[in-house]
């Protein structure tokens, strides 16, 4: 409710993965964020560890969910000796796109 025309928003990823057509990040999430608020926001990306260390610029800062909390429940997962595995690797490879986005890892 805070934001306004031209207010800066950050979108962040903690993974470094191959940008998809009408990836959730950086077409998705900004679309709706501003059919939502009907404002003219400003939208920055970052992925990996590129994320800024100056944080004060921004009026709304939208983190992907799964890695805040994955570390756990992967640990409790290894723990239990249960597979895990996230929505985006499950749908890649049911939809038999994994391997393609592997490639160019080298994987």
């Amino acid at each position: 409710g805070h934001l306004k025309d031209g207010s800066r928003v950050l979108i962040a990823e903690g993974c470094t993965h191959p940008r998809q057509c009408d990836d959730i990040g950086t077409v998705k999430i900004p679309r709706w964020l501003t059919e939502y608020t009907g404002k003219q926001l400003v939208f920055e990306t970052s992925s990996g560890s590129t994320f800024p260390e100056d944080l004060s610029g921004y009026d709304l800062i939208v983190h992907c969910g799964g890695c805040m909390l994955m570390k756990h429940r992967i640990a409790s997962s290894v723990k239990a000796e249960v597979p895990i595995v996230n929505y985006g690797v499950l749908i890649a490879a049911m939809k038999g796109i994994l391997n393609r986005s592997l490639q160019p890892l080298g994987l």
